[in-house]
């Protein structure tokens, strides 16, 4: 990728992003320029992986072709009104500000080309799952991109309440089954760290099973479900008791609340 690359926010999201195109060689480290109102945080940056560092958010708009805004979503409208001036053509701005539309980041920066990206945890381990949507033509360049922190997949921005609830909070939905399986081991008499690896290293087995599968998740569910054996007993449980209704409504529920933060 030959155009450089400005990061406007320095923080866990932004920063994993940055690594993870350097690692892929997506782009090197010539081609990148990183800025945070925390001067700290882009030294360390610049420090860590060779970027040139910005002294101001003016300095990122000269020196980029792109501009990747990961700044906080309440900082976005001050920010805005700072920098629409600055934007250069041809110059265009990718965004991963949860609740920000295309159209409300192109009416406070003026007629720019933006894409809005939604990365997610994974993306500190190269893992996210990013949906991406906006300008047509540039979502090649910000799909490259994302790639460098995992997989990524093009949707309507329509979409996007429900991808929040599906992909966006999902890491948490893991987290916490794994939570409450270790919390079983521990009860058990199992040692703390001995709980927490049975957890995590069962649903890393089972995730990479069925990411390499060619079968469909209920159909793995079912191959390893023996009929009368003990994971039948413990899905009997679940299936009584509504499991996948309430998760269900669970999803819905995040949807919903994604809709009413972007009022």
């Amino acid at each position: 990728m030959k155009q450089k690359i400005g990061f406007i926010g320095a923080g866990n999201m932004g920063s994993a992003i940055l690594e993870g195109v350097l690692k892929k060689k997506i782009v090197s480290a010539s081609h990148i320029i990183v800025y945070d109102k925390i001067a700290a945080k882009s030294q360390m940056l610049s420090k860590r992986f060779h970027v040139a560092r910005a002294d101001c958010i003016g300095d990122v708009f000269r020196e980029s072709d792109v501009v990747l805004l990961a700044i906080k979503p309440q900082d976005f409208k001050e920010f805005a009104a700072e920098t629409r001036d600055l934007i250069r053509q041809g110059q265009w701005i990718v965004s991963i500000l949860a609740g920000l539309s295309v159209d409300r980041i192109r009416e406070e920066m003026g007629r720019v080309d933006v894409v809005r990206a939604m990365p997610n945890l994974g993306a500190k381990v190269g893992q996210s799952m990013t949906v991406i949507t906006g300008s047509k033509k540039r979502l090649a360049l910000a799909e490259k991109i994302f790639q460098g922190c995992g997989d990524v997949v093009r949707l309507p921005e329509k979409c996007f309440d429900d991808v929040t609830a599906v992909s966006g909070s999902g890491p948490a939905y893991f987290f916490y089954l794994m939570e409450l399986m270790s919390e079983f081991a521990l009860r058990k008499g199992f040692p703390a760290d001995v709980a927490t690896r049975l957890a995590i290293q069962t649903g890393l087995g089972a995730v990479l099973v069925a990411k390499n599968s060619e079968v469909s998740c209920s159909q793995l569910r079912k191959m390893v479900t023996s009929r009368k054996g003990t994971t039948e007993a413990a899905l009997t449980v679940l299936q009584r008791r509504k499991f996948g209704r309430i998760f269900q409504s669970a999803l819905v529920a995040a949807s919903k609340r994604s809709r009413q933060l972007r009022k």
